[in-house]
């Protein structure tokens, strides 16, 4: 399914990179903060666009969570990339975790920020069917836009004009069939509780203390299923805590690089 699309790359690598996973509904771009800190520790990187976001075209079909980390898979072995630190923020973790359900052997390493291993509740799921529909029949995302912009920041932070313009840009850059595509892999996707305890490596968990998405509670519970896990909580931010506090986003990756001994 994956491999006949459009896939938008950026990649910066000489040695073992680090796999940058965005959140839904924007694209790439939110981890500009954290491209301009690898770059400049000379660490190299591979993010992208997931199908139907950015500059990537959609799925030809409804995809499942494992198809979306298809693409990640085959795009990190087209690059050559024998092993990687992944950080997946939101779907990203998601997505990270479906990645590593299919190739475990690539994980040098992972950060999951401001996600959850569960899957949807029942309830989860209905809201995200409603949006499937209304999206469909509509056609339109400003409502969703606009929903993702009051979680994804605090109050404080919602009077930043720069950083809510910018959010607003990158999600108006999805696709209404890229948007409808990830709602449902999403909803289906199963939990992924049981891969915590297999992991054997260090695992950094980062979450804002006030998101409500994925709440300090969540994130906390995956410390807790982690043989080697460790939990930065980043005050003053809610969901998109690398754009909301990318100071502090990027000390606790270098801190973590630094405990791993990776870079």
């Amino acid at each position: 399914m994956y491999l006949e699309q459009k896939i938008f790359t950026q990649v910066h690598l000489n040695r073992p990179a680090v796999i940058l996973l965005h959140a839904f509904p924007v694209n790439h771009h939110m981890w500009e903060p954290q491209m301009n800190f690898l770059t400049a520790q000379g660490i190299p990187y591979l993010t992208l666009d997931y199908p139907g976001f950015g500059d990537s075209s959609p799925f030809a079909e409804p995809p499942a969570m494992a198809d979306f980390a298809a693409v990640v898979v085959a795009t990190i072995k087209e690059t050559k990339i024998p092993r990687a630190v992944f950080i997946g923020l939101s779907m990203g973790g998601y997505v990270a975790l479906a990645v590593y359900r299919q190739a475990p052997e690539l994980f040098a390493g992972l950060v999951l920020a401001d996600t959850r291993a569960t899957a949807d509740s029942p309830e989860g799921k209905q809201r995200r069917f409603q949006l499937m529909q209304q999206i469909e029949q509509t056609g339109d995302l400003q409502p969703l836009i606009e929903s993702h912009v009051e979680k994804f920041f605090t109050i404080r932070s919602r009077k930043n004009k720069l950083l809510v313009s910018r959010a607003r840009r990158f999600m108006e850059r999805a696709t209404t069939i890229g948007v409808r595509h990830a709602l449902h892999a999403m909803a289906h996707r199963p939990d992924s509780t049981e891969l915590l305890s297999q992991m054997d490596f260090p695992v950094e968990v980062i979450v804002g203390e006030d998101d409500q998405l994925t709440t300090v509670d969540d994130a906390a519970a995956m410390v807790e299923q982690l043989p080697r896990g460790h939990l930065t909580i980043i005050p003053q931010a809610a969901h998109l805590t690398n754009m909301e506090q990318p100071q502090a986003f990027n000390a606790a990756l270098a801190s973590y690089f630094k405990r791993i001994g990776i870079f």
